[in-house]
């Protein structure tokens, strides 16, 4: 990608040429920055970061997002 591009964050992991390995190692890295634990089932059912993003917002950092988070969906 060039930096004048947008980082398009409806496709899939896989399309944008992570393999399994590395979306663990994804995984595990946002565990240890924002201290939570992600399930591993919703980097594989719902690979987007998108959808990570909504799922974070929404199931992990309510704290965080709450009420905005409800909004949004």
């Amino acid at each position: 990608m060039s930096e004048d591009e947008d980082f398009p964050l409806s496709e899939s992991f896989f399309d944008l040429g992570l393999t399994s390995l590395r979306v663990t190692e994804v995984k595990q890295r946002l565990e240890e920055l924002l201290d939570c634990s992600i399930s591993a089932n919703v980097l594989f059912n719902s690979p987007t970061v998108e959808l990570m993003l909504r799922y974070l917002m929404t199931e992990v950092l309510t704290d965080l997002f709450g009420e905005a988070s409800d909004a949004r969906q």
